[in-house]
């Protein structure tokens, strides 16, 4: 059966999900869509695909399962409604970001039902997604992958398509991804943070830093959120933090800057939300603090 053939069902039609299901209506894919928000599954139907009436309705009636949900929820809804409904040769392929270990053990468990699945975390926003730029981080069974591959290149860049191993190593990859776009920013704000509480005025910590504070510059944007009073305001996905150290745990080794600031940071009132409106500290302020 070629991909065209198959009924693609979506779950989540969020700011990730609603994109990813109207590029593939466009491609011209069967795409049914549910999400617990009727506008999600109205903006679906306008764009030219079907809604359902529950996840239920997706999973017993689709040859493909798409999930795009939060991460925490993404694992509630395999537990509760696709695993006891999982068929043979039916295809899962989650989107969400999921805890490494925890997506290892789903994988497992569709594989064991005679199902297949796929990891394929995604980045790259809600811009990304309406464009169909997202980058797509796939682990699974090649074979299974290469088959939905026409699905990720129309989801997604093609040069930023990859698949990253077995089941389990999308995750691994997109946490390498997002570590290297946010945590490097966490460090800088500590040593700006060092400068100014020693007495440095912010002209003089970036002098001291030799950065202009109009360049490109990483430090320099940051000393433009502090001058524009938006520091305060910026994620760090701080609720996928203790994702990225469940896997560590898993594996054996220790991440200590990571680990170290999170437990800094896990009890700090929660006073900003990230792009997925899930509720963090603003690091900057914890740092701020007096002892």
């Amino acid at each position: 059966m070629t991909l065209k053939e198959c009924s693609i069902g979506i779950i989540g039609l969020g700011q990730m999900g609603g994109g990813i299901a109207a590029n593939l209506t466009r491609a011209g894919y069967s795409i049914i869509g549910y999400d617990l928000k009727a506008d999600g599954i109205q903006k679906l139907v306008e764009a030219g695909g079907r809604g359902a009436k529950s996840a239920d309705e997706i999973v017993t009636g689709c040859d493909i399962v798409l999930t795009c949900v939060e991460g925490l929820n993404s694992i509630q809804l395999a537990d509760a409604a696709l695993l006891p409904n999982a068929r043979t040769d039916q295809i899962f392929i989650d989107h969400s970001t999921v805890p490494a270990p925890k997506t290892r053990r789903i994988g497992q468990t569709f594989i064991e039902a005679g199902a297949q699945y796929l990891d394929a975390p995604i980045s790259g926003g809600k811009g990304g997604a309406e464009a169909g730029t997202l980058r797509v981080f796939v682990g699974g069974d090649k074979a299974t992958a290469k088959y939905c591959w026409p699905l990720f290149e129309t989801i997604g860049n093609a040069d930023k398509i990859v698949h990253c191993g077995q089941i389990g190593a999308g995750q691994v990859a997109k946490v390498v991804q997002q570590l290297t776009v946010r945590f490097p920013d966490v460090a800088r704000l500590e040593v700006m943070m060092f400068g100014l509480r020693s007495g440095l005025d912010l002209e003089t910590l970036m002098r001291a830093l030799d950065v202009s504070p109009d360049s490109g510059d990483p430090y320099a944007k940051l000393c433009r959120a502090i001058k524009n009073g938006n520091i305060e305001k910026l994620s760090f996905i701080f609720s996928e933090w203790a994702y990225f150290l469940e896997e560590a745990k898993a594996q054996g080794f220790r991440m200590p800057m990571l680990d170290a600031m999170y437990e800094f940071c896990k009890d700090a009132e929660k006073t900003t939300i990230d792009a997925l409106r899930r509720p963090e500290p603003s690091i900057w302020n914890e740092l701020m603090k007096s002892s």
